[in-house]
């Protein structure tokens, strides 16, 4: 009977001692799966906190950003013939690349550069994200406004979503997405800085032999490099907002003063070219020049600034609306005239069709005259 009883003890004994290992053990893997379950949520977690609004603007607008190559022939003129100056020098000809970006603005091949990136252009191709070379045609350019319109032979293309630049604040972020490599290492990936909106409404002139005016104009600290014109200022959704143009710099290297043109100008564009399949030449029926003192007192005026209608064609639509010479030109569409630049910009920057409202000042009186932008005929 002892013996029996010593058998039941240690069983009993084994019994217990087999029951402890096993609640150690789980619990050991209860703790170690917690662990990983912790770390994994930790890598989540970090994951989730850099996939910031900047990340996903970046990624809705890369496909649709393309790098734009174009070539144009110059004459040039060898050092060489230098160490012979009893012999004539003789120019010859190469062709030189010239590198920008461009936009997708619609899914049918349509995309906007600047036109100073094809200027003179006798070849132009584009490479588009995807790592596809393809030849571009020039369908539409302004040389004032700056803006060029390409088209490319492809469909079912990545067009970036359009934003309203009317509706921009200062002080809120943007990226400036351009494609400046992929004609030049065959790497076809964009590249994006990102900054600010610094100011809105800027207005420049630019002299030379293609004067251009840039009205309102985008201001960005956004870095905005060689290659990059052309290319997209998006905001935190990945709309565009801009075509970005140029940058302020001594050294030719950024130094966060960026410009980009407003992307509610370009819609007006691409609207124009998707009816018509071209930009319609505006008719400008007057001439205007700078109101000075001796022009103000001419005309019996006390302005300083504004633009005097010098001369007007007759039966043109500016002087149907009653616009005479003499006129002095105050406002244009709601922005103010200092010069006879302000009255051509404003009126430039309108497709064929729409209304121009002028405040002028007549004989001291002030008065609104409004007409519509007519086709030139070629």
């Amino acid at each position: 009977m002892s013996e029996k009883r010593k058998l039941v003890r240690r069983l009993s004994l084994i019994l217990v001692v087999c029951l402890t290992l096993c609640v150690v053990m789980k619990t050991e893997i209860w703790g170690l799966a917690g662990k990983a379950h912790a770390l994994s949520t930790s890598s989540l977690s970090r994951a989730s906190a850099r996939r910031t609004e900047i990340v996903d603007a970046a990624e809705k607008a890369f496909p649709s950003i393309v790098s734009v190559g174009a070539s144009r022939t110059t004459y040039m003129v060898s050092p060489f013939f230098d160490f012979f100056s009893d012999f004539a020098i003789f120019p010859y000809q190469e062709k030189i690349p010239y590198l920008g970006s461009g936009v997708i603005v619609s899914e049918n091949g349509l995309i906007v550069t600047n036109y100073h990136v094809i200027e003179q252009a006798e070849d132009v191709f584009v490479t588009l994200s995807d790592g596809r070379e393809l030849p571009a045609t020039v369908v539409a350019r302004d040389p004032v406004l700056d803006l060029a319109i390409l088209k490319v032979q492809a469909k079912n293309l990545p067009a970036i979503k359009m934003g309203d630049s009317d509706d921009l604040m200062v002080g809120e972020w943007v990226l400036a997405v351009g494609n400046p490599f992929g004609n030049l290492i065959g790497d076809p990936h964009p590249t994006v800085t990102v900054g600010v909106v610094s100011a809105l409404r800027r207005s420049f002139r630019s002299a030379g032999p293609t004067p251009r005016v840039y009205q309102d104009m985008i201001q960005t600290d956004a870095a905005i490099n060689p290659g990059n014109s052309g290319g997209a200022l998006v905001n935190v959704a990945g709309e565009l907002v801009g075509i970005n143009t140029f940058i302020v710099s001594r050294s030719g290297g950024s130094i966060g003063i960026g410009f980009a043109i407003p992307v509610n100008r370009v819609k007006a564009l691409v609207d124009e070219v998707s009816k018509f399949g071209r930009l319609r030449p505006k008719l400008v029926d007057f001439r205007v020049q700078n109101v000075n003192a001796r022009v103000a007192r001419i005309l019996g005026s006390e302005l300083t600034k504004g633009a005097v209608v010098a001369e007007i064609q007759k039966n043109g639509p500016a002087y149907k609306a009653g616009l005479r010479v003499g006129d002095i030109i105050t406002n244009v569409n709601g922005h103010p005239v200092e010069n006879a630049e302000d009255v051509f910009a404003n009126i430039w920057a309108q497709p064929v069709g729409t209304t121009v409202r002028c405040q002028i000042e007549r004989g001291g009186k002030k008065l609104m005259v409004e007409f519509t932008v007519s086709e030139a005929q070629e």
